[in-house]
Parts: C-alpha cells; sequence; structure tokens
C-alpha cells in the first residue's frame, strides 16, 4: 500500500511541475524594445524588436504612433531555453521601419496586454540623416535616378518621366512607388521597362528603365516627389579568409557566399512649369494638344437609294490622341447614319506616344441625286509651334441612282381547309427497347453466364489485394520519401497555384507571386530550396539535371523578366500573356521530368 501511495505522490508531482513552472514564469513577465542601429540615413532600414519574455500565449504588441516610419510587419518567432533546469520562454515581433523624414525621431513605448496587465517598452530616439550626395555616385552598390523630358509645358502636353535603377549586385524583392498626384497628372505607359548595360567611371551597372507619359491637368509651378524603390541586395562575401573551418561548414550549397541587405532608395525631386494655354483658341477646340492629321474616305461613291456604304474618318498624331471625339456628319435628314464603336490604336515611338483612332459611319441614301459629304474640321493646339491649327478634310462627292429593284405585292393563299384527311386506325407510335418472347423456344438456359460471374466472383479479392498493396507502397513512399512527394505533386501546386493568378489585380504582387511559383516548381522537381534559388542557379541546375538547354535558358530568361517586372506596372494583357508562358513553360518541363 505505501509502495502504491508513494507511485501516486510521484506521478502527481510529475503533471503539477509543467503547470507550476508556467505560473512561475507568468509572474515573470517583461516587455523589452531593441533596434539595430540608432543612426541612419533615409536610403537604411531599422528593424524594430519587441522581446516579450515569460510567456508565448500573448497578442501582438499595440505599437506607438509613428508617422515618420513606414512600418511593415517582419514575422515572429518563439524560444525556449533550459540553463540548469531552468525552463525559459520567449516570444519575438519584428518590424521593418522605414524613415520619412529626418532629424531626431522619437519612438515611444509599446505596449503589451497580458491577463489584464499592461506592460509598456522603454521609449527609443534614432537619429536619421540625408544619404551622402555623391554626384559620381563612386562605388554604390546601387542607386536611382530620375528625370524630366523639360522643364516647362502646356496644359494637357505630353511630358515624359523616365526612372532609372542601376546597380552592380544582384537585386531582388523590388517595392516601387512613383509619386504622381492624379489631381496634377494623368499617366500613361510607355511600353515595357528597358533593361540595357552602362558603364560609369570605369564600373559597370545593370541598368532597368521605366518611362511614364504624364498629361498636366493644372497650371502653377508643380514639384513632383522623390521615387521610392526597397529592394534587398546581394553583396558577394566570397573573400573571406578560406582558413576559417566554419566558413567551410556554413558555406552557400551553390557554391556561392551572399549576403542580402534591405536598402530604400530614393531620388532627387523634379519640379515643372506647367503654362496656361495661350488666348485665341479656334472654335470647337476640346484640348487637344499634339500635333495631328485628319482624312476621310468613303466605301464606294456610286450607289443606289437604300444601298449602304461606310464613311470612315481618321485621326492620327502624336499626344492626348485617346481624347479625340469626331461627331456624326450633319447630312439634313438626306442619309440614314449608323455610328460604329471607334477603334484606337496606339504606339510608342522614341518615348512619344503616337497612335490613330478611327470613326466609322454606315450611310443609307434617303434619295436620289449628286451629294457632297461635309468637310471634317479638327483644331488643336501645336505645341511644338506653341499655336493654334485646325486639320480638315477633303470634300467627298457621290452620286446615288434611283433604286432598281422595284416592290412587288406578294398574295399567300391561306392552306385549304376543305381536304379531309384520313388517319390510320392503327398506328405504331414505338417500340419497347428489350424484345418481348412469347414463344417457348426464345428461351435460354444462362448457366454459361453463371459460371463467368462465379469466377469474376472469388477473383475479385486477389485482384483488390493487389491494388491495395500497390496503393500502400504508394503512400508510404509519399509519407517518408520527401524528394519523391515534392516531385510527384511539383506540378499540380504549380497548375493550381497559375490557376488562382488570374484574380490578381496588383501588377507587382503578380509578378513576385509567379516568380515564386516558377522557383518553388524547380525547386520541388530538383529537391532544392527553391525560393533561396537565383535565375541562374535555376539554369545550372536544371541543365544538370538533363533537361533540355533552350527549356533551361528560358526558364532563367522568364524569371528574370518577373524580377525586372515587380517594380513596373503592366496592364491586363502584360499580365495574361505572362501568365501564358509560365503556363506552358511549366507544362514543357513536366514533359521532360
Amino acid at each position: 500500500m505505501k509502495i502504491c501511495t508513494f507511485r501516486k505522490i510521484a506521478l502527481l508531482t510529475l503533471l503539477l511541475i509543467p503547470a507550476l513552472s508556467g505560473m512561475s514564469f507568468g509572474q515573470n513577465i517583461s516587455v523589452t524594445a531593441t533596434v539595430d542601429k540608432n543612426q541612419l540615413t533615409l536610403e537604411d532600414v531599422l528593424q524594430l524588436s519587441i522581446v516579450i519574455r515569460g510567456t508565448q500565449n500573448t497578442p501582438p504588441p499595440e505599437l506607438p504612433s509613428l508617422p515618420d516610419f513606414r512600418i511593415t510587419s517582419a514575422g515572429k518567432s518563439s524560444s525556449t531555453q533550459y540553463i540548469n533546469t531552468q525552463r525559459s520562454v520567449s516570444i519575438t515581433y519584428k518590424y521593418r521601419l522605414t524613415p520619412m523624414n529626418t532629424g531626431a525621431i522619437f519612438i515611444g513605448p509599446a505596449r503589451v496586454r497580458i491577463n489584464g496587465t499592461t506592460y509598456s517598452t522603454k521609449p527609443i530616439t534614432v537619429e536619421v540623416q540625408k544619404p551622402s550626395n555623391n554626384a559620381t555616385h563612386e562605388n554604390k552598390a546601387a542607386f536611382i535616378e530620375t528625370t524630366l523630358s523639360s522643364k516647362k509645358a502646356y496644359l494637357g502636353e505630353q511630358l515624359v518621366y523616365s526612372f532609372r535603377l542601376f546597380h552592380r549586385v544582384e537585386a531582388k524583392n523590388l517595392d516601387l512607388r512613383l509619386p504622381f498626384d492624379k489631381t496634377w497628372f494623368n499617366k500613361e505607359e510607355l511600353g515595357e521597362p528597358k533593361t540595357y548595360i552602362k558603364v560609369i567611371n570605369g564600373l559597370q551597372y545593370h541598368v532597368q528603365e521605366l518611362s511614364i507619359a504624364l498629361f498636366p491637368l493644372k497650371r502653377g509651378l508643380i514639384e513632383i516627389p522623390s521615387a521610392i524603390i526597397e529592394l534587398d541586395l546581394f553583396q558577394n562575401t566570397r573573400n573571406r579568409s578560406s582558413r576559417d573551418p566554419l566558413s567551410q561548414i556554413f558555406r552557400d550549397p551553390f557554391g556561392r557566399n551572399t549576403q542580402a541587405e534591405h536598402k530604400v532608395l530614393r531620388s532627387q525631386p523634379l519640379s515643372v512649369d506647367i503654362l496656361p494655354l495661350p488666348d485665341g483658341a479656334p472654335k470647337g477646340f476640346k484640348n487637344l494638344i499634339g500635333q495631328f492629321d485628319i482624312s476621310a474616305e468613303l466605301g464606294k461613291n456610286d450607289l443606289e437609294v437604300g444601298d449602304t456604304t461606310t464613311l470612315t474618318v481618321t485621326v492620327s498624331g502624336r499626344g492626348n490622341i485617346k481624347d479625340v471625339f469626331v461627331e456624326e456628319p450633319d447630312l439634313k435628314n438626306q442619309f440614314k447614319i449608323y455610328p460604329d464603336k471607334p477603334e484606337f490604336k496606339q504606339t510608342v515611338d522614341n518615348n512619344q506616344i503616337r497612335g490613330e483612332k478611327i470613326f466609322k459611319f454606315a450611310l443609307v441614301p434617303l434619295e436620289a441625286g449628286n451629294k457632297t459629304l461635309p468637310k471634317f474640321s479638327l483644331p488643336y493646339f501645336d505645341s511644338k509651334n506653341a499655336q493654334y491649327r485646325i486639320a480638315k478634310t477633303q470634300a467627298i462627292s457621290l452620286n446615288i441612282e434611283p433604286s432598281s429593284i422595284k416592290e412587288e405585292l406578294n398574295l399567300v393563299r391561306s392552306r385549304e381547309q376543305d381536304v379531309p384527311t384520313t388517319k390510320p386506325e392503327i398506328e405504331t407510335l414505338g417500340t419497347d427497347i428489350l424484345p418481348i418472347y412469347t414463344e417457348l423456344d426464345k428461351f435460354q438456359n444462362g448457366g454459361v453466364y453463371s459460371l463467368t460471374f462465379l469466377g469474376a466472383g472469388f477473383g475479385s479479392p486477389v485482384i483488390l489485394f493487389v491494388i491495395s498493396v500497390f496503393i500502400m507502397k504508394q503512400q508510404n513512399r509519399m509519407k517518408y520519401d520527401v524528394a519523391f512527394y515534392r516531385r510527384r505533386n511539383a506540378y499540380k501546386n504549380a497548375h493550381q497555384r497559375l490557376k488562382q493568378m488570374s484574380e490578381h489585380s496588383d501588377s507587382k504582387e503578380f509578378a513576385r507571386e509567379l516568380s515564386e511559383i516558377l522557383r518553388e516548381y524547380v525547386g520541388d522537381k530538383l529537391n532544392l530550396q527553391g525560393k533561396a534559388i537565383t535565375a541562374e542557379e535555376v539554369a545550372v541546375r536544371l541543365k544538370e539535371s538533363n533537361y533540355e538547354t533552350r527549356q533551361a535558358e528560358e526558364t532563367r530568361k522568364l524569371l528574370e523578366k518577373c524580377e525586372t517586372l515587380q517594380y513596373a506596372p503592366m496592364t491586363q494583357g502584360s499580365t495574361k500573356q505572362l501568365l501564358g508562358e509560365s503556363e506552358n513553360l511549366i507544362k514543357v518541363l513536366e514533359k521532360q521530368s
């Protein structure tokens, strides 16, 4: 009896130890806030860490008001340690603070509510300075610049805003924010971003350029704020000492030692003086700025009354041609007019928007005779020569003959009702699906079929057993063989995620997620960490795994394109085209695996 009582006490003690330890830690809860640096520039990012010790079951902290920073959550992590049989737990919340202003910035206390008690951190003060203004950008791993095609422009005149990113090291996770105010400008994309190489003071830079057309909506001196881009720069750290044994143990699995650095790059602000249009605008002027031509043509000039011809009016040129509108011609009840939906075609030539807008009208003459269609006029302001102009079409003559088709009265005789119709006394409406036998010799003995069914009945358990063994082997392999599981499900996972991509509206997030899908597909196929490999490493690994060189290079180019488009806005047509290229590429890679 004593032994049983002792065992019960020991078991009860073991069960109470975790509860007692939890109570002790709940009485020693502390909350602290730390930053990775207290002096930084506008190009740096501040990491704020809030550590809660003594518990892991806590809501996220309540951050203070930080108007001088842009706040992004960087995740959380938990820790459990045993020191001299003493257990300690903690949870850390991390935040990324992007400075928006310079000077001494005060970070107030963060608060955490745990079991009805509020815990606060101590305040922190950091110093934010302007980055060094070096015109030559000497020894910089990356920098950006913005330019404007002109410092003066008329109201509604096209301006070209160009953004360029220069980087000597690999850049990923690009997040670009352009500073355009919709109340000041209308903007139009000028094609896909350009990628090229430029040498500055003997240093070779990769350049990614994005151009946008701006159309001013208000007059006055307008300041365009700085463009801001956040990105991760991957520096090569191969120059570490090869004698260090730890550098050999923790070296990059692909033979490269890289270190990521999150940076915030800002361009210089720009200013432009928007001038009002001069007086003396002609009648019918509708704020068209640029250089335009207008023409008109008729489908056929000789026709009859009631016939149809098509009048086509085409406006082409450079400027805000999308705003052009042509009204129906005034034909004074001589024609019936059926307007069609205008067609718009746009091209980009030397960073200038050019295009044409086509208007079509179907004309049906109502009377015979020689007619002349009125001229079409298009008043516009020529910003290049700073004067108003009027573009006009030529007059069009046509000859209308009387209709050669005479209308005749068609008399239709009604069906005779007096003709009697005879119906059969007996009519076969249908036959049964299965025959109905009425004679004894039609019936046969079904014993032959009973033997077949009997054999199938005894043999089915054996077949089911073999199938079950095969399925169990496949399930065990899928459960314990990680490489086989990833390789087997790679195409299905990628295909499902690509189907959901069509609903994305944010072009930056679209390009980022598409890049992630492609990398994870290759990683699952080759049993690699997909998110950690670069575009070049993807191509190398595919070639080493006996994939065709052409498909490997196409995969690399598509991934590089996704990286570039993460900071460039895309149209809906571009996203559909990029999605189609990705689906076709994954299908081809799946066939070769």
